[in-house]
């Protein structure tokens, strides 16, 4: 008798397809198994996502890698603006010692209580995330009774975390920022995702 192997299967999510196409278009000629690395997921899911952005004229491929062709450009345009996902050094507000985070372009009057972005998070992997909404030069907590109108109380963010956040993700006016946390890069990773893959 063979012993049977087990075949890794493609498993991604829409995010995962746009988030690709970033890192691309970010990282001229980047190549399978790089990108493999740097989204957490396997070469068969990578292989499909690639397909999928051939097929739809969205990169190009040569011996050294993919490039996002103008097609790819405008459909980046087009869709929910968001940066890809970057590692943060957010332990003072997460208490765990990986942390993603990513920016949703005017998106803060999509937050209710941000639990919505925090059970996202924790169904990717994560162990939490936490919404911040940037409004007004500083960012906040989503209100916790939105019906409630009261004054939104400003942050007392360490001065680093701030700095990184402004030079990670250049926030404006309503844009909402969310940090997924856990106790490795995957997790983290793969909760920031899900959480994306929420807003399309």
């Amino acid at each position: 008798m063979f012993e049977k192997r087990a075949i890794p299967q493609a498993n991604f999510t829409n995010a995962d397809i746009l988030i690709a196409l970033k890192i691309i278009e970010n990282e001229e000629s980047i190549g399978r198994k790089l990108l493999s690395k740097r989204m957490f997921l396997n070469e068969a899911s990578i292989r499909s996502i690639l397909t999928k952005l051939k097929d739809s004229d969205y990169i190009s491929s040569s011996r050294l890698g993919h490039n996002v062709t103008r097609k790819g450009r405008d459909f980046i345009d087009r869709s929910i603006q968001f940066e890809a996902p970057s590692e943060i050094n957010a332990k003072e507000l997460t208490l765990n010692s990986k942390n993603f985070g990513t920016l949703i372009k005017g998106a803060s009057s999509k937050i209710n209580d941000g639990m919505d972005q925090r059970d996202n998070a924790v169904f990717g992997g994560a162990r939490s995330a936490i919404t911040l909404i940037f409004r007004d030069g500083h960012f906040s907590l989503p209100e916790i009774k939105p019906e409630i109108k009261i004054p939104t109380i400003k942050l007392n963010l360490s001065k680093a975390l701030e700095t990184e956040l402004h030079e990670k993700f250049s926030p404006k006016n309503n844009d909402v920022v969310i940090i997924a946390s856990a106790e490795d890069d995957e997790r983290a990773f793969r909760g920031i995702v899900h959480v994306i893959d929420s807003f399309i």
